[in-house]
């Protein structure tokens, strides 16, 4: 544990706030609510069962959190993967569409992969200004590493977990890997001369020597560091408290008692190779790794284990808040930064040409203390920076006017945020537009649009865009709107100048 202080407001010129409607609260309010955010990453919407009547796992913890929540039928990150969103849920201010990216060392490359920059303000931060005691337990690379460390900066309670072996290079570098031949039952062929090599022999070697059960696994590591925190945090109230999970992420190797609920082996786990990590980072066409439709089967159960797994420590952490009689004057959010394509369109992993519904729908879920709008559903597109105004809010914390997320907590007062008529993301060089009939995905360049009619393909398998020109540019104006009239086009070195823009 560690004890790093009040928020560094100073750091980021922020002080008292007096009347200016740009600056932050220096005080909460009296009777200001407790605020849980978990946050879990590559988790489909379609694999909880709130979202969906037949899945093939069991999430029972999340599917008793959503009855007891407002669930957003469709959220969807502003920004996307894992670096990018938790920017925007950090500092509630918009990635989309990446016109400031620089390659950052320590950072992977690609359009978005850039550290919070020093003029943006941070929940906690903010929180910690206004005295609320904050905390944050997480195992993700990236929050972990040196490129977020003014983030860490701001908490009262860190509780940075480096068990994600197999992503160790962003932080601390795992210094004894295990042998090649240790990790051939977990690498397909085609994989065998790829990056994945090194990522899975550091994850072996930090297992074989850190993780003897279910207690060691990444997840239960952070989640009960969240609940180990709560025995201090309960005599600071009110106190805001992230538990972020850089699982179901691959490598999908959840205990196995997880994967046994999947039957028995099947495609190439029959010659002795389980794919907990199937493709190379950050995607693969599943054509380039020979791996056939029972493969990919297996993969999607594996899979599925581990949002089951992460499903049991989410609702252990809840049983602590009940036990602690803390639910009763405890916001909780739930969401996660993207999901993860297992098969669909030929491809494993996350490819931003083909951030389809099973990466851009994402769970959310906002439980109140008193019960309201428990177990309703919300049709507002709600998203990754909304959700550090919503904490704000429900603290009584006025949040600086750059951060430009939405109140989603005006809903349980019978209010409605502004109208959000649709949804716009990125993906590296991609834009993506939709609402609950259509979905628009082009590169930002518009050399290649595409779009889906989401009345007859929910699977968004069918491009109609030639046959509705209309719609195609109607939805590619609210892209060039969103990002302030121009979409940035990209080059190795950064965005390229566009005229005009």
């Amino acid at each position: 544990m560690l004890k790093v202080g009040g928020a560094g407001a100073a750091a980021l010129g922020l002080s008292a706030c007096g009347d200016d409607p740009f600056e932050p609260s220096t005080e909460h309010d009296s009777d200001a609510p407790n605020v849980v955010l978990m946050f879990t990453d590559s988790t489909r919407a379609d694999y909880i069962g709130a979202y969906n009547p037949s899945p093939r796992n069991k999430t029972p913890n999340l599917d008793a959190l959503a009855k007891d929540s407002l669930r957003f039928s469709l959220a969807v990150p502003e920004a996307m993967p894992t670096g990018p969103a938790r920017r925007a849920l950090l500092t509630g201010v918009r990635s989309f569409p990446y016109r400031n990216y620089v390659p950052t060392k320590g950072l992977p490359v690609g359009p978005g992969w850039t550290p919070i920059p020093d003029f943006h303000p941070i929940v906690t931060e903010v929180l910690g200004e206004a005295g609320v005691e904050t905390a944050y337990c997480t195992d993700n690379p990236f929050l972990v590493g040196p490129r977020f460390a003014n983030f860490r900066r701001t908490l009262d309670w860190a509780r940075p977990s480096y068990s994600q072996g197999a992503y160790r290079f962003l932080n601390k570098p795992f210094k004894r890997p295990a042998t090649r031949s240790t990790i051939e039952r977990y690498l397909l062929p085609e994989l065998s001369n790829s990056v994945e090599v090194g990522r899975l022999r550091a994850m072996a070697g930090w297992n074989s020597i850190y993780r003897d059960g279910e207690n060691d696994y990444p997840t239960a590591r952070v989640v009960r560091s969240g609940i180990n925190l709560l025995d201090d945090l309960k005599e600071r109230r009110p106190f805001f408290l992230g538990v972020d999970a850089f699982d179901p992420h691959e490598p999908l190797d959840a205990p196995r008692v997880y994967q046994l609920a999947a039957g028995s082996p099947k495609g190439i786990e029959r010659e002795g190779v389980t794919p907990i990590q199937p493709f190379e980072t950050p995607y693969s066409w599943v054509i380039d790794v020979d791996v056939d439709d029972e493969t990919i089967e297996r993969v999607r159960e594996l899979y599925a284990a581990e949002v089951t797994f992460v499903d049991r420590w989410i609702g252990r952490l809840m049983n602590r808040l009940a036990d602690e009689d803390l639910l009763e004057e405890t916001v909780v959010l739930y969401m996660s930064d993207h999901g993860l394509t297992l098969g669909e369109d030929g491809v494993l992993g996350k490819h931003g040409a083909r951030a389809q519904w099973h990466v851009y729908h994402v769970p959310c879920l906002i439980r109140h203390p008193e019960g309201r709008l428990a177990g309703e559903t919300s049709d507002f597109f709600a998203s990754t920076h909304d959700m550090t105004r919503t904490i704000l809010s429900f603290m009584g914390v006025r949040a600086p006017g750059i951060m430009s997320g939405e109140d989603l907590s005006v809903i349980f007062d019978g209010a409605a945020p502004p109208p959000r008529p649709y949804f716009t993301s990125c993906y590296d060089n991609y834009v993506l537009c939709g609402d609950r009939d259509w979905f628009f995905i082009s590169d930002s360049e518009g050399r290649r649009k595409r779009l889906y009619d989401k009345r007859s393909d929910p699977r968004e398998q069918r491009d109609v865009a030639a046959e509705h020109p209309e719609i195609v540019e109607r939805l590619w104006r609210v892209l060039e709107d969103e990002a302030g009239g121009t979409l940035p086009q990209f080059a190795p070195s950064g965005p390229k100048a566009v005229i005009g823009g």
